[in-house]
């Protein structure tokens, strides 16, 4: 019996093994014996279990009949394994037969990953390429271990190892364990540099992408080694030096190292910062034959003998491209021509605004819209088919439709038309959810505990038009409300809706005395004046029932009495006033019976109906009482050029308003208001907002009603309760409202890291001033004393020499807070907290130095 044993080698060598003696052929003796190889008669295959016969037969080189050949036998070899399904083949020679013997590689049972809480298993499933009833080899393991290691190594676990591990099954089946040791991440624990000068290594540290890890830094995930990023890094180094005039600037290495425990990289770049440029002459050369370069010049952002700046480059180009664009030449090249003078170190630029046709729209291809109309899209774009191209109107139109919040991406892309004068603005959207069904509970510092569900649609058939209903109960507040808007009413660019409406609020928890029952309707319209003008109006009816809470009219009643009331503890001269001016029913002293109207007789407050005790309030309180139907006319003018209604980073919103209620109804007065924020955005990622409010509103022919009065503090200035500040009663605490009042803020949005971004978290550090007066209060006198002096006495238990039954914060002069705050897109629903300190108060003043609000808006 001959054998031929055949491997993967560079070279196969035919051994004949005869009576157990082994004869190797050389290679001179090779050309003889090629006559005496025997011929195949037939093919056997043995060992094979799932595999056909035919299957293993098809990857062989050789077929019955042909000779035994050492060449096509070691292909037929490896092509065998080469298709991954066996662990082991075996070709040998029996009786002119070749005998193909194999051992077929497992199937896999099951995959199992064990350790692994970082990354869960359908991220390690979604990179590795074995699968459950896959063949199993151990090749493809390690190659899975690697790609497993690779995406650790890219969340930052350097430290992380993979251990494979094979359980073998019957019916030649196996489980693949992998046991995973994540360990911790592998932070960026030192940065340092070599060969600058100019610029300290601390300086240097803050242009990178990459942190230095500390432990305060718990929201960037910027402090962990990632290869890429350390690309990105040597990008921003060189464009940081470029920027300040190194136009020789090079980066020489960037070299990260790990320490043995794996924990820690530490980088190290090497540097060449040459020498500072400066611009040298700056022109520009303008092939449009209608557009002279002077005209060019006005963008420029750059002039001779400045420091070299390569960023300012690319903006101007940009800017001239922009200001082609808006003279109608869309397809515009402006191409900057650089000469570098070494000896002066400057730079000379010559701009060449390359000649373009101007262009027209020739069509606008919407796609991506599967809900919304495509009528709803192309009535924002404020160029139509056949215009002159505006490359600021084309930027406006993609503003506009980003702002419908109904889209997850806009992008308007200038595509070249059938003729070179010809553009096509393909506009590529994609719709997102603007259905919204919320129901859910939170506590707030404000309203306690609240439960809200609400149903809206925001882009109601596809046409724009916003549906709501909406629920609320909370601690102060039950509240129900229909509306209905449509922004295209009959066709045209008015928006036209209503509101239904009831609503109860307990102000007592704002620190005042009474509740409101409201129940009415609204009618609302709105055009746009121009571009960023729109003026709208309303007009409301509705109901107002005006209650004072009995405890608080008791506490009143009781200033009110004690004040006027004879007492044993004073002189007689003083109750001799008294009962001169209060005692009417002649008895010689003042006690409840001189209040008593209807003489059922008195022994105590409680026995004194309503109205007898109202006559402790002032008369403005008087008339807020009861049922009251208030008809409002008013209107608002708007300018708003923000980019974001929901978040903004940049534009300004200025709002008036005025309400005039008297046209019918119970209740007259005017009401105004102005609203104005300014926003944006100095460095990258943040965001400064200027801002403030102020509001009037004066009776006509009558004194404000104490419901139509302003009420303010926290949220709407930080740092002070609901109603926590303005005119108060103090000897109650009771907040009186005003007819008054005026917000500053400025607040500062910044970022705290990608990690924090990703997660909805954002900051901010602000600073609230403001005030509330004009109470118009006729029956409490102001206060004569001072906070400081309040406190003396209530320290020495010498209160008595005060007279606290006074009218306190009556002041214009302003309130002042700072702090920082922190909200958050949470599962739950939004979340935001407030962390306020008061800088400056009036008497009476309540503050409050933390607030947060969950699962409400804000």
């Amino acid at each position: 019996m001959r054998l031929f044993k055949m491997c993967v080698m560079w070279r196969c060598i035919l051994a004949l093994m005869i009576g157990g003696a082994t004869i190797t052929v050389s290679a001179q003796a090779q050309g003889q014996a090629a006559q005496q190889i025997p011929v195949i008669r037939q093919i056997s295959v043995i060992g094979n279990e799932r595999v056909e016969p035919e299957t293993i037969a098809s990857y062989l080189a050789v077929r019955p009949g042909d000779p035994f050949e050492p060449s096509r036998l070691d292909t037929s070899l490896k092509n065998l394994f080469a298709t991954g399904l066996f662990s082991d083949v075996e070709l040998s020679e029996a009786q002119g037969a070749l005998i193909v013997r194999v051992v077929e590689n497992p199937i896999i049972n099951r995959i199992i990953f064990e350790g692994n809480k970082r990354l869960d298993n359908e991220e390690l499933i979604e990179e590795a390429r074995l699968r459950p009833r896959q063949v199993f080899t151990r090749a493809k393991v390690r190659a899975d271990v690697q790609r497993m290691l690779e995406l650790y190594r890219r969340s930052g676990r350097f430290a992380a190892i993979i251990e494979p591990k094979v359980v073998q099954l019957e019916q030649n089946r196996v489980d693949v364990i992998y046991e995973i040791q994540e360990g911790p991440k592998t932070k960026v624990s030192r940065i340092n540099f070599i060969g600058n000068h100019a610029y300290s290594d601390g300086d240097l540290r803050d242009v990178l992408a990459t942190k230095e890890a500390r432990w305060w830094k718990i929201f960037t995930s910027n402090d962990t080694f990632d290869p890429d990023r350390l690309a990105y890094d040597q990008q921003v180094l060189r464009q940081h030096y470029l920027n300040e005039g190194y136009a020789d600037f090079r980066t020489v290495s960037a070299i990260s190292e790990l320490t043995p425990d794996r924990e820690d990289f530490f980088i190290t770049f090497s540097v060449e910062e040459g020498e500072v440029y400066s611009f040298g002459k700056i022109e520009v050369e303008s092939e449009i034959r209608d557009v002279n370069a002077n005209l060019f010049r006005a963008f420029l952002l750059m002039r001779e003998g400045m420091t070299y700046n390569a960023e300012a480059i690319e903006k101007t180009v940009e800017s001239l491209s922009n200001a082609a664009g808006l003279l109608g030449y869309a397809f515009v090249d402006v191409r900057p021509q650089i000469s570098r003078n070494r000896e002066e170190r400057t730079i000379d630029i010559t701009f060449r605004v390359l000649d373009a046709p101007r262009v027209y729209v020739e069509r606008i291809d919407v796609s991506g819209n599967v809900v919304t109309l495509d009528r709803v899209i192309r009535r924002e774009f404020r160029l139509q088919e056949g215009d002159a191209f505006n490359s600021a109107l084309v930027t406006r139109s993609e503003t506009r439709l980003k702002r419908l919040d109904f889209f997850r991406e806009v992008t308007v892309e200038q595509l070249q038309g059938s003729a070179p004068d010809r553009m096509v603005l393909d506009v590529a959207v994609e719709e997102q959810a603007t259905g919204e069904l919320n129901l859910g509970a939170g506590f707030s510092s404000l309203e306690n505990f609240i439960f809200d569900f609400s149903i809206r649609q925001r882009n109601f058939r596809g046409k724009a038009q916003d549906l709501r209903l909406g629920l609320r109960l909370s601690g102060t507040r039950q509240e129900i409300d229909l509306g209905f808007t449509e922004p295209y009413f009959l066709g045209r660019r008015v928006a036209a809706g209503f509101d239904i409406f009831a609503r109860k609020v307990d102000s007592s928890s704002y620190g005042s005395f009474f509740d409101t029952r409201s129940v009415g309707f609204s009618l609302r319209a709105g055009m746009a004046i121009s571009e960023y003008w729109t003026l709208s109006t309303r007009y409301t009816l509705r109901r107002d029932n005006v209650n004072i809470l009995d405890g608080y009219l008791n506490t009143f009643f009781q200033s009110y009495y004690s004040a006027r009331a004879t007492d044993s503890s004073l002189s007689d001269e003083e109750n001799q006033a008294r009962v001169d001016e209060f005692d009417a029913n002649g008895d010689g002293v003042v006690d409840l019976n001189d209040f008593d109207l209807d003489g059922s007789g008195v022994t105590d407050i409680a026995d004194l109906s309503f109205d007898e005790r109202s006559v402790a309030l002032s008369r403005g309180v008087q008339d807020s009482i009861g049922n009251r139907y208030q008809s409002i006319l008013g209107y608002t003018l708007a300018y708003d050029t923000r980019n974001s209604v929901i978040r903004p980073t940049r534009g300004h919103a200025l709002y008036f308003s005025q309400d005039f209620a008297g046209l019918g109804g119970d209740v007259r007065y005017l009401r105004s208001s102005i609203n104005f924020d300014n926003y944006w955005t100095p460095w990258q990622g943040w965001t400064f907002r200027l801002g403030g409010e102020s509001g009037i509103i004066h009776g006509l022919g009558q004194d404000v009603r104490l419901s139509d009065k302003f009420f303010i503090g926290g949220p709407r200035i930080r740092g002070f309760d609901t109603a926590g500040m303005g005119p108060r009663d103090f000897a109650s605490s009771q907040s009186l409202g005003g007819t008054a009042y005026y917000i500053g803020r400025g607040e500062l949005f910044f970022p705290l890291g990608d990690a924090a971004l990703e997660s909805g978290i954002n900051a901010s550090a602000f600073v609230d001033v403001g005030s509330l007066f004009r109470a118009q209060e006729d029956v409490l006198s102001a206060c004569t004393f001072t906070q400081s002096q309040f406190d003396a006495a209530e320290a020495d238990g010498n209160l008595s020499s005060l007279d606290t039954n006074c009218l306190s914060g009556n002041s214009a002069s302003p309130r002042i807070a700072v702090g920082i705050g922190f909200s958050w897109q949470s599962p739950f629903g939004p979340f935001r907290i407030d962390l306020a300190k008061t800088v400056k108060k009036q008497l009476g003043d309540r503050t409050q130095t933390l607030q947060f609000n969950v699962g409400t808006a804000f």
